[in-house]
């Protein structure tokens, strides 16, 4: 189990799964003044495989491993300890909206990282079954987040897709939505089958 401070580490590449950092400039980002400290950490990264590490010319390139399962897990404990959260407006209404079984739901937009004005709407995103035959349960989500989202404050901008929708988007050669909420988004609920997602995109060449 990782402890509070080595979980910094892993927060780095929560914000960003496909940046890397060399020990240095791990120790700067998370504010931490040792230098062993943080060479040990990434050591013990490295041998439960939550980082992989790559030695170029004297410095040692670290960068997250999402085929390791307690990497996902890891992960998506992060995702739910945003602070961020707390102040999306109208959270549980919009939750007793979803199905009980919905794949993923989470916030893009300026909600998503704080940038939000009293003219903002709310940016909602709700991954719901693994194929096409969701397509028309999708569609009646789609209204029903649509018109209650309609009084709310700030009003609902709803988006659903299946899974496999939201993989062929980020999969797709061309820039579309997809990759949009994978560069930015605030996951609420199933940060797990969103990572599962992520990284299936990525072993079929999505690079953000």
């Amino acid at each position: 189990m990782l402890t509070e401070k080595e979980l910094r580490v892993v927060e780095l590449f929560r914000k960003n799964v496909f940046a890397s950092y060399t020990i240095r400039e791990i120790m700067k980002k998370i504010k931490t003044k040792s230098y062993n400290w943080t060479y040990t950490t990434v050591k013990k990264l490295k041998k439960e495989n939550i980082i992989n590490t790559e030695e170029k010319g004297k410095s040692t390139l670290c960068t997250i491993n999402l085929e390791e399962e307690n990497t996902i897990k890891y992960l998506s404990i992060l995702e739910g300890t945003n602070p961020l959260i707390k102040k999306v407006p109208n959270l549980e209404k919009i939750k007793k909206l979803l199905p009980f079984d919905h794949h993923f739901f989470l916030i893009t937009g300026s909600y998503a990282d704080g940038s939000y004005t009293s003219k903002s709407d709310l940016d909602v995103v709700v991954v719901n079954g693994e194929s096409q035959a969701k397509r028309r349960e999708n569609k009646f989500l789609l209204n029903k987040l649509s018109n209650e989202g309609d009084l709310m404050i700030p009003k609902l901008h709803p988006y659903v897709f299946t899974a496999l929708e939201f993989l062929e988007m980020m999969t797709n050669k061309e820039e579309n939505y997809g990759k949009e909420i994978a560069r930015k988004h605030l996951i609420i609920s199933g940060a797990e089958f969103y990572y599962h997602i992520l990284r299936e995109a990525i072993n079929r060449g999505f690079r953000g």
